[in-house]
């Protein structure tokens, strides 16, 4: 990682201008002397800080306290690793000084933990294209490029979405530069022995516990006799229990006037849409997501205040005043691109959910560990949803079939009224992203679009009167134990 001044201008432009130079690079004024010390500790405080509440909040530190950890790296100021670390994950985020933090942090695992994290991120994932221009520039990329293919392969044959398919996507994107002859650093080889490693690890387990199996033989009748009561009672007492969560999930009320519902951390079992009648786990950061579509009065208020633009349309399928209509102020807003939808999202201080978010929270019932085929349940029932079935053809006003028609975390209309756009792309090896999963089926639909697990991909620059959206935003992370 040679030539390590900090590449914060325009990266290439201040290598080329280092690489010209002889002798190391000036040391900033502003570290020289005791004046330089206290700033440097400072700094290192509050990159202390820094770390805390990105841990509690998952939030990036400001750009400028980025630049100033790496100016007092160079000036020859040291740093504890968990800053040196949350300084290479914000160089990633921004784009910039990405070289300066990896010389200074000099541990390839953890560098390459950083990368899978940022290349796997739910939301803003890195670009891929990113981590192989950083390769192409730093002169010892072959370790932590290694332990990065490595940790990728990991993930990839783990049942944790969106995870699996990031990494794959990521892998492929790197079999893609390899295979058009790009002069990287060996990595398959170290990628493949981890991966290897770990199946025969896995297998040697496997292994050893059929063995154990094997040399317990039989027990006498009377233990038998007694485990077999102690686990049938024990069997009823989590049925009982099971039934005791069911029932405060079907009496947990929800204020009509509160806005959002809230997913807390964990994992959770939803429907796979690739595959029929199977599931997939995902992994999720707690998150609130609207209970409701975004209404027609709601968009324009941020129309209004000039942050949103107008929609393609003002008409529904029955109605020609569908948007500038105050008596059609409760309905969910339509005929917006996925760029619009996006903006509104982020003047309300939210984003767009993403599939995996929103489908948990149309389908999954945590108390049960199972998620349902539709978000009342099972069985489809068309006196529940705005679908195809009901004959009514055009959108109805959010939450009319609420409380019938609700997913177990409370949220209405996650079936039918109209479909929603989410922030997962419909191909996530096409970067940029031009056509995103949309969700939920609409008015239009019969039951098989109405199914949480029904996805669709819909051009980014489309709008049409069946097809609005609700807003999510990430909650703070619970305290670190």
């Amino acid at each position: 990682m040679s030539n390590t001044r900090v590449e914060w201008e325009t990266e290439d432009e201040t290598h080329r201008q280092g690489s010209a130079r002889k002798g190391p690079s000036p040391v900033p004024g502003p570290f020289d002397g005791l004046t330089g010390v206290d700033r440097a500790i400072s700094i290192q405080r509050q990159l202390t800080q820094a770390v805390d509440k990105w841990w509690q909040q998952g939030e990036m530190p400001p750009i400028g306290l980025v630049r100033d950890g790496l100016l007092a790296l160079e000036a020859g100021h040291r740093l504890a690793e968990a800053e040196l670390t949350l300084l290479l994950r914000s160089t990633l985020y921004y784009g910039k000084g990405m070289r300066t933090a990896l010389h200074h942090l000099n541990n390839p695992e953890r560098a390459a933990s950083v990368m899978r994290d940022m290349l796997l991120h739910p939301v803003h994932p890195l670009p891929p294209a990113q981590i192989v221009e950083l390769a192409r520039k730093d002169d010892e990329s072959g370790g932590w490029l290694a332990a990065l293919t490595g940790l990728l392969r990991e993930e990839v044959v783990q049942p944790l979405e969106p995870r699996r398919t990031l990494a794959q996507a990521n892998l492929d994107y790197l079999r893609k530069v390899r295979s058009a002859g790009d002069k990287l650093p060996e990595w398959t080889a170290l990628g493949s022995q981890r991966t290897l490693a770990g199946q025969a690890t896995a297998a040697n387990r496997s292994t050893q516990r059929k063995a154990k199996v094997k040399r317990g033989g039989s027990l006498p009748a009377p233990l038998r006799r007694r485990l077999a009561t102690f686990f049938g009672l024990l069997a009823l007492a989590l049925l009982v229990l099971s039934f005791a969560f069911f029932w405060l999930d079907l009496q947990q009320s929800f204020d009509s006037t509160d806005e959002m519902v809230t997913i807390p951390s964990g994992v959770y079992r939803i429907p796979d849409p690739t595959r029929a009648n199977t599931d997939r786990l995902v992994d999720l950061q707690s998150f609130s997501i609207d209970r409701t579509e975004v209404t027609n009065a709601a968009y324009r208020l941020c129309f209004e205040a000039d942050a949103c633009t107008r929609p393609a349309r003002t008409t529904s399928v029955t109605q020609l005043d569908y948007f500038l209509n105050p008596a059609l102020d409760n309905f969910p807003m339509i005929n917006v691109t996925h760029v619009q939808a996006a903006l509104f999202c982020r003047w309300a201080g939210e984003r767009l959910p993403l599939e995996e978010e929103w489908e948990t929270a149309a389908s999954s019932a945590w108390s049960l560990q199972r998620a349902f085929r539709y978000p009342w349940g099972d069985n489809f029932d068309s006196a529940r949803v705005n679908g195809a079935a009901t004959a009514i053809g055009d959108t109805m006003p959010v939450g009319t079939y609420s409380p019938g028609g609700d997913s177990p975390s409370k949220a209405a209309d996650m079936a039918g009224n109209v479909a929603e756009w989410t922030a997962t792309a419909g191909n996530p090896s096409q970067q940029p992203a031009v056509a995103y999963v949309v969700k939920g089926g609409s008015f239009q639909d019969d039951k098989a679009a109405l199914a949480t697990n029904s996805r669709v991909a819909v051009d980014d620059k489309d709008s049409f009167p069946w097809l609005g959206f609700r807003c999510a935003v990430t909650n703070p992370r619970e305290e670190q134990q």
